[in-house]
């Protein structure tokens, strides 16, 4: 077994060797370092086993088998008409990656509010672009891979070797941007099976506003995989919210590390929502390393057919007095699996710490299952924490209301579980996409209750 472990890591260490000089960045010394250290590091960690701890519910051995090639570069005629629709209707300013490279008429960089000089209000731009300004990659250097931690986790580690393109936004301080700024990831079909890398980098300068979007969109077709990092920085006083919405195939596969640094006072609101996938591994951390900062946390999942969706969660609490509220909502029918598990940590000197978390999760099948662990880890005797967990199915009771006032069995269902969604969905701010989830939830429905 380890030798087989070891030559499909080999693999990887060929292709990196073979990628690296046409890496975004190469040649910049700080840049190289990184990019090694993150191979090395996933060298040495290989792909988890359920024999660890954060891996215990989730066996990537269908990753692990298949070998991934790297994406090319997609002709634009390529990409089908239904996901150019769909990149394209979101009405703001928005950069579109196809299979993990920029796409520039799907882009609209265009869509920033600009004065009569010329002059951007914050910085928009792809990352492979911010790595070759020498002033803008001072900016890059000085938070990219700092908060995320290659040497315990290998999908970034994996990502930090190969990481293509991606995102650089920074709002400059005091700036409140209105529109929402949407990061579209598309995924299309090449034949064998392939691999991206996206990486984002988020940093909202003191007492600034911004809201963004990531969105992974892809039709049924060939296997892929798609691993992704995003690092946000909030400093003092900022105001993030952020959506995640995970629409991969069926056969792709999509793991994603989350790693948000908050300083004073600072907020972020996080809604995660997955509904595609055949295997997804969400990892959301966030420090609250200032006095006074908070974060939300909302997850919604909805799986079925034999498809697994697996949310980690960590929020740690460096700081007096920060909050924080988790709520995870899980619908799950068929043969599928999901998995919760949410961890609030609590430092030594993190006094009047103010943390609540629930994991809420409902199944439509016998066969669906569901590993829920919130838990909390507390060094300071000053706090007011808790959490909780829930696990049920559709109450007969209500569906026998429903069915005696003239509604059949399957719109009765469906109005049950919106409504056990809907404290997810009702929290979206942005009109368009909580109207286009209120639709995929119901598409998605309508297919799950027939098996």
């Amino acid at each position: 077994m380890m030798s087989i472990i070891l030559e499909e890591q080999n693999v990887y260490a060929g292709q990196f060797s073979a990628l690296l000089q046409g890496l975004p960045g190469y040649g910049v010394s700080w840049l190289d370092h990184l990019r090694k250290r993150g191979m090395e590091d996933f060298l040495a960690l290989g792909f988890p086993t359920t024999k660890l701890e954060n891996w215990k519910y989730t066996n990537v051995t269908p990753i692990r088998r298949i070998t991934f090639q790297p994406s090319s570069e997609c002709p634009y005629g390529f990409i089908p008409e239904t996901l150019r629709v769909q990149a394209e209707s979101y009405n703001s300013p928005r950069l579109v990656f196809v299979n993990g490279r920029f796409d520039q008429r799907l882009s609209a960089v265009g869509a920033l509010d600009e004065r009569p000089d010329g002059y951007r209000p914050l910085q928009f731009l792809r990352l492979s672009q911010a790595l070759r300004d020498p002033q803008r990659a001072i900016g890059v250097e000085k938070h990219l891979g700092r908060y995320t931690t290659t040497s315990e986790t290998a999908f970034a580690a994996w990502n930090t070797a190969f990481f293509t393109d991606g995102a650089y936004i920074e709002i400059p301080r005091g700036l409140a941007f209105e529109r929402p700024i949407h990061l579209v990831f598309v995924s299309v079909g090449t034949g064998e099976p392939w691999a991206c890398y996206p990486r984002n980098l988020i940093v909202a300068g003191e007492g600034s506003q911004v809201t963004f979007v990531e969105s992974f969109l892809s039709l049924n077709g060939p296997v892929y995989l798609t691993n992704m990092v995003t690092e946000i920085v909030a400093e003092a006083g900022a105001v993030i919210e952020y959506y995640k919405v995970e629409r991969e195939s069926h056969q792709g596969f999509h793991t994603a590390a989350i790693n948000a640094h908050l300083e004073r006072d600072a907020s972020l609101t996080s809604h995660s929502i997955s509904l595609g996938g055949a295997l997804v591994r969400n990892d959301l951390n966030v420090a609250l390393d200032g006095e006074g900062s908070h974060c939300t946390l909302n997850g919604l999942f909805a799986v079925d057919g034999q498809r697994l969706v697996d949310n980690h969660t960590r929020i740690d609490h460096l700081r007096p007095h920060a909050s924080s509220r988790e709520l995870y909502k899980g619908v799950l029918a068929g043969k599928a699996e999901g998995v919760f598990n949410g961890a609030i940590a609590v430092r030594e000197n993190a006094q009047k710490t103010d943390a609540v978390q629930y994991s809420k999760n409902l199944l439509l099948s016998k066969h669906a299952q569901i590993n829920t662990k919130p838990q909390l880890e507390i060094r300071n005797n000053d706090v007011r924490c808790f959490h909780g967990a829930t696990i049920g199915q559709i109450d007969p009771e209500a569906i026998f209301y429903l069915k005696s006032r003239g509604i059949d069995e399957g719109e009765a269902k469906r109005i049950l579980v919106r409504g056990f969604a809907g404290e997810i969905i009702d929290a979206i701010r942005i009109p368009t996409l909580r109207d286009e989830l209120e639709h995929l939830l119901s598409e998605w429905l309508r297919e799950a209750l027939k098996a």
